[in-house]
């Protein structure tokens, strides 16, 4: 198994957190009666839906967010094999 790389899975993860933000607050625009979009103000404290600012914050935050997941995801998918390599053998985990 190949270690996952750190520096692409970061990116990819931010830009994936950023994407997800972006249709949270279009959808917020569209359609603000609905009750889902109160969980943005939760997620990031001091967030307010009209100003400019405050959409970078978020933007900003999600990246942070992202990059904070991917480096706690590729850690441990890079360690898991040493583990079971550890706790039922060498032969069980095969490296390519």
């Amino acid at each position: 198994m190949a270690k996952l790389p750190y520096v692409r899975t970061m990116f990819a993860t931010c830009m994936l957190f950023q994407v997800i933000y972006v249709l949270c607050v279009l959808l917020w625009l569209a359609f603000p009666v609905l009750k889902g979009h109160e969980l943005l103000p939760i997620v990031f404290p001091g967030f307010k839906m009209v100003s400019v600012g405050s959409l970078i914050y978020g933007l900003v935050a999600s990246m942070i967010y992202g990059w904070a997941v991917a480096i706690i995801y590729v850690f441990f998918f890079n360690l898991w094999p040493q583990l079971v390599a550890a706790v039922i053998g060498p032969r069980a985990v095969q490296r390519t």
